[in-house]
């Protein structure tokens, strides 16, 4: 039996590490330094292929009626559910740590 889960990425999310790679790129004038975070973002994010529930659940957690869990990244949280039964671990979102708090209406 694999214990291996399946990653899947939604479109906000995918969009989030676009703009963040876009500003380090573009505003700071790092290219290099974009793709080096664009890197490691996706290496985190597959990490999570293995034992997702390592994670924490998110502190904005009571305002859900389903988990939603989070993987720090630099300065960035991943934010994600896990389907045990699926075997599928789904990311959300991609947001700055300094950020406002997540809200329901954040996830699609």
């Amino acid at each position: 039996m694999s214990l291996v889960f399946r990653v899947d990425i939604t479109e906000p999310a995918l969009r989030d590490a676009a703009d963040y790679v876009g500003f380090i790129r573009d505003v700071n004038k790092e290219p290099e330094a974009a793709e080096r975070w664009f890197r490691g973002l996706v290496r985190a994010i597959h990490s999570l292929e293995e034992l997702p529930e390592r994670c924490p659940l998110i502190p904005e957690q009571a305002a859900f009626s389903f988990e939603i869990r989070h993987l720090l990244y630099d300065s960035h949280r991943i934010i994600f559910r896990v389907d045990r039964k699926a075997k599928r671990v789904l990311i959300y979102r991609v947001y700055h740590g300094s950020r406002k708090r997540l809200l329901e209406g954040d996830i699609s």
